[in-house]
């Protein structure tokens, strides 16, 4: 049990390592060995040392994105001259679960070595960081990939990924733009058809929001996330798609369907107020979650407790589906999508979800 806990806290050691280092001005140039057992893309790599493993990121160079040309080629570059090599990983920064800084494999800086291939851009956005001449070293080592016009300045026309992802924001913001004025009439015409409805409207209104069919809610473009923003109300949300839970043992009618929102209050370039909400829609033969209905997640071996749900619900002839909203921390998402296997138990059922949905959640993170 000792050794155990021992084997699981050497991560969490190594990272406080690096964070206090690279904090630290009178450790610079400190440098870690270490062997590289993954390569995840074209400046990111997973390194195994003495006390764990660190995620590295390759600094002063950006590659092309994955929807972008030479993305893959890239990455298959970069696996051929790291993976499996022992290597020397100098930190410079940390953000979330990842080490910035420069790979050295004998002696050789990657990052140069990369921009030599045409693998890579030097980074403009980062060149701040760098003194003069070891930037001027990074500059040379690009313009002579560009003259002979290797990699990524072999594709005619192809832009760095910052200029890439500035063009898709501005397009995104200028379609937001055009299609406002459609949203607000559509938005306008449900509430007419909801006042005309028989029933508790407001119950069905919320329902329906919820589940997508809300006018403010339309396809981000950034993996499979929806988005939406309400003007007049100045409330905005990033959502997941459907997630479907399995619960073996439950007797559902179908699937549980679960979403991830991150909902925010106020202009979007100035928040007043933010929280991210867990959601499920269960459909059953009659009421289930009336009086318990208590949310607990376990990441991995960790237990997450998110307590009671505020609850909805819509009966009809033959079931009864029942909507559970819940309240869940930024950390706590973060604990799910860094975790290998995820179970959820709702009042006494037992459910899982699919690792496959973890990338769907990291979406979330990186979105919002």
């Amino acid at each position: 049990m000792k050794e155990d806990l021992k084997e699981n806290l050497k991560p969490i050691i190594f990272i406080v390592i690096v964070l206090v280092l690279a904090a630290i001005s009178a450790y610079p140039q400190r440098a870690f060995g270490g062997k590289v057992v993954e390569v995840l893309d074209g400046k990111t790599c997973v390194i195994e040392m003495a006390n764990g493993r660190v995620t590295a990121v390759l600094q002063y160079i950006e590659i092309p994105e994955p929807d972008q040309p030479m993305h893959s080629t890239v990455r298959e570059h970069l696996q051929a001259l790291i993976l499996g090599k022992t290597v020397e990983f100098q930190p410079g920064g940390v953000k979330w679960d990842k080490t910035f800084g420069k790979l050295f494999v004998k002696g050789v800086d990657v990052s140069q070595q990369m921009l030599r291939d045409g693998a890579a851009w030097y980074s403009v956005p980062e060149k701040n960081g760098q003194n003069e001449a070891e930037s001027l070293r990074y500059q040379d080592n690009e313009t002579q990939a560009r003259t002979e016009k290797r990699g990524v300045w072999s594709v005619e026309n192809l832009k760095p990924a910052w200029e890439y992802r500035a063009e898709k924001e501005a397009l995104r913001k200028q379609q937001e733009q055009e299609t406002l004025a459609k949203l607000r009439l559509a938005r306008e015409e449900k509430k007419q058809k909801l006042a005309q409805r028989q029933g508790p409207a407001p119950q069905v209104e919320m329902w329906a929001d919820v589940g997508g069919a809300n006018a403010f809610d339309q396809p981000l473009g950034y993996g499979g996330l929806r988005a939406g923003y309400d003007p007049g109300m100045k409330v905005g949300h990033v959502s997941t798609p459907s997630i479907y839970l399995d619960f073996p043992n439950s007797n559902f009618l179908q699937k549980v369907d679960s979403r991830i929102f991150y909902v925010y209050k106020g202009d979007k370039t100035k928040i007043e107020d933010s929280v991210y909400i867990i959601g499920f829609i269960t459909t059953t033969k009659e009421y289930r979650f009336l009086k318990s209905n208590s949310l607990t997640i376990t990441a991995d071996s960790q237990k997450l407790s998110l307590g009671k749900a505020k609850r909805f619900y819509r009966q009809d002839m033959s079931s009864v589906k029942e909507l559970l909203l819940y309240k869940i921390t930024r950390a706590q998402l973060m604990k799910i999508a860094q975790a290998g296997k995820i179970s959820v138990q709702i009042g006494s059922d037992k459910g899982v979800i699919s690792n496959e949905s973890l990338t769907i959640i990291n979406n979330l993170l990186n979105a919002s």
